[in-house]
């Protein structure tokens, strides 16, 4: 095999063990929604997601002398990428499975494509119109009919419009993430999020106000432990080779098979049922993903590569943000 065989047969390799370990933060989301509160989880992975990485920034010189003057755009990203979409995210899965999420999650590239068109960060497109409107089918069929148990229980699903609002604070998260990071390391820019974020979450935990919560935490500990290691650093890692290897292009279509690894882990681990609808719903968000991602033109050689709305990749969440592969999130 050549070298350029075994760079590609990696990248794939990687592209695929990133999407598999993303997708079972919602299988865990879910699996833990009577044990521990959604700030409890997105609480636990700030923290030991963001300080980690905050020291290491610090103790390598990363940081800018003039901190300060970042302080306020840093809040502002950690409100919104680690303390309203993953809090939404995870309120999610208290009332929609996991399969309903991650088919929802799925079309977060497309979301961030619009976002950054109605900001006038990219040219408008045909194409993504006409992709976005069949993924928004497929988006319906779930919320509405993502609830049903058979075809003589029809029922909406109530979670689905949580995850559409997180995908949507997600978008403009990483709209964020992209500006700050002309002027910030991205490694700078996560971490500083994450630890912004955190004071939120504990006033959330405190709203919540959860019962026996450090035992909660210490009977859980090696899945919160795992939910801040696996999807925020070795899926993170995995994909940093996967985009290395293939290109950004080629690995964003590896986002594409989100939809039948949440089937598959929500049916072997969760016992969930796979339903026409979810089937049909997968099948929408992919043609309107693929549809508009052939709408986008070349990118010229002297343009950033997080210009582009689809050339993206999956946050822990198994979303798209930038493509700077060393960003990590929580």
């Amino acid at each position: 095999m050549t070298a350029p065989q075994r760079n590609l047969r990696r990248g794939q390799l990687c592209a695929l063990a990133a999407m598999a370990i993303w997708g079972t933060n919602y299988i865990i989301g879910r699996e833990l929604r009577d044990a521990l509160t959604p700030g409890t989880i997105s609480a636990f992975r700030a923290l030991v997601a963001g300080v980690p990485v905050g020291l290491w920034t610090l103790g390598t010189g990363r940081w800018p002398a003039e901190s300060r003057r970042f302080l306020g755009p840093l809040v502002g990203l950690g409100l919104l990428g680690i303390v309203a979409s993953q809090y939404l995210t995870y309120l999610a899965l208290h009332w929609s499975t996991a399969t309903n999420v991650i088919i929802l999650s799925a079309g977060s590239p497309l979301v961030n494509a619009v976002i950054t068109i109605l900001v006038g960060a990219a040219p408008f497109s045909p194409g993504l119109f006409r992709g976005l409107l069949i993924s928004v089918a497929g988006a319906f069929l779930v919320t509405a009919f993502g609830g049903s148990a058979g075809p003589a229980r029809i029922q909406a699903d109530p979670g689905a419009l949580l995850v559409v609002a997180s995908m949507v604070t997600w978008g403009f998260y990483n709209l964020g993430v992209q500006r700050l990071s002309l002027a910030l390391s991205p490694l700078v820019v996560s971490s500083g999020a994450m630890l912004a974020g955190f004071p939120f979450l504990l006033a959330v935990v405190a709203i919540e106000h959860p019962p026996h919560l450090w035992a909660s935490i210490a009977a859980h500990l090696p899945v919160l432990l795992y939910l801040a290691i696996g999807p925020s650093a070795i899926a993170y890692a995995s994909w940093s080779v996967a985009v290395r290897d293939l290109g950004a292009d080629y690995a964003m279509l590896f986002n594409n098979l989100l939809p039948v690894i949440g089937m598959i882990l929500g049916g072997l681990i969760l016992h969930e049922r796979v339903t026409i609808v979810q089937v049909a719903a997968s099948a929408l968000i992919i043609a309107g993903i693929m549809a508009a991602f052939r709408s986008i033109p070349s990118m010229p050689a002297d343009r950033p590569p997080s210009s582009r709305g689809l050339e993206a990749a999956p946050d822990g969440a198994g979303r798209a943000t930038a493509s700077a592969p060393a960003r990590t999130r929580s």
